[in-house]
């Protein structure tokens, strides 16, 4: 019977890493919004990713030089992991766009803003939650049940 660890005939080395991979338990925060239950899930998902992936490493022997190869937790992801991450850059997007509403730099607040800059603003918040939630609903469709 073949060594677990060993690698198969013609396998990736992200082949390998997923082999032994372990996905992250169904993670049921009780927080009362969408946002923030998002928010946490997601989080939750992509520390779990570098945890495991790291744990996968010292197991199998490897090392990546993380200076050279920043993206190498990516290697093996699951799906949802993969989902889990792209939902969370959309929110940064969403969170940086947002903050130019609550903290004007040009030190306008919204309501004195033009109604051509408020529609522009609106429209690129839709824009933005829209990817979003077709980013958490890809993560809910990957993982099974959210």
């Amino acid at each position: 019977m073949p060594d677990s660890l060993s690698r198969r005939p013609k396998e990736t080395v992200a082949e390998l890493i997923r082999r032994h991979r372990r996905p992250l338990p169904a993670p049921q925060p009780d927080l009362e919004t969408f946002r923030a239950r998002a928010v946490a899930i997601c989080s939750a998902e992509v520390a779990h990713r570098g945890r495991d992936f790291q744990r996968v490493e010292r197991a199998l022997g490897l090392r990546f030089d993380r200076w050279l190869e920043p993206d190498c937790e990516q290697l093996g992801q699951f799906p949802h992991e993969a989902h889990a991450g792209a939902a969370l850059v959309w929110l940064s997007h969403l969170q940086t766009h947002e903050s130019r509403k609550r903290t004007p730099w040009n030190g306008v607040p919204f309501r004195s803003w033009r109604e051509d800059e408020r529609a522009a603003w609106l429209t690129k918040r839709r824009a933005l939650w829209s990817g979003f939630l077709r980013q958490v609903e890809r993560y809910r469709s990957a993982r099974g049940k959210f």
